[in-house]
């Protein structure tokens, strides 16, 4: 496993494959490599995993308070995402701040998102599903999300509010869970 790209706190990760006349074969996760890439996450507590019918939906971003936050590794097993990791500690000099990846089943990408960060994604293909593991497990009175289209969300690239649509490849619908429709912008969230 290498990493393809840092930005921020998160990190863009390529799993080994390898091909034979077969097919082909990865390790998607190892905890070793994960610690060798000076990358923090103590252990796996939890592997989720979703499906989403349809391109244009926007889940999250969510989060977990402390004790129970998540270091987070995201990973695509079919369709594509736009994965996006917020830096949300008010002490950190780039709280606010987001960066995104493309995970999809074809490039086998990984996104190692911190603790002190939400997550979220937008569906870039019908009929997709989401990985990722976890080190701390769910806690219902800690789960949080925040607004997604919020103003003060900054794309790290463009230093412009996040574009969820990935540049335009898809329409964004309004298609959200009941938790994300409720969310607080970023400055009135529970962090």
């Amino acid at each position: 496993m290498k990493i393809i790209e840092e930005k921020l706190a998160c990190a863009l990760l390529q799993p080994d494959i390898i091909n034979d006349n077969r097919g082909w074969f990865q390790v998607a996760f190892n905890i070793d490599d994960i610690h060798n890439l000076g990358l923090d996450f103590s252990g796996v507590c939890q592997l989720n995993h979703s499906w989403t019918e349809e391109k244009g939906v926007v889940r999250g971003p969510n989060y977990q308070k402390a004790p129970y936050n998540q270091v987070k590794v995201v990973r695509v097993t079919k369709g594509a995402v736009y994965s996006v990791g917020i830096d949300i500690n008010p002490e950190s000099s780039t709280f606010g701040k987001a960066v995104g990846f493309l995970l999809s089943e074809k490039n086998k990408f990984l996104m190692y998102i911190p603790n002190t960060y939400a997550h979220g994604f937008t569906v870039l293909e019908d009929n997709t599903e989401l990985e990722y593991l976890t080190d701390n497990k769910y806690n219902y009175e800690s789960a949080k999300s925040i607004w997604y289209d919020d103003e003060e969300i900054i794309d790290i690239d463009t230093m412009k509010k996040l574009d969820w649509s990935f540049n335009g490849a898809v329409i964004l619908n309004n298609i959200k869970s009941e938790k994300n429709l409720n969310a607080p912008r970023l400055r009135d969230a529970d962090l």
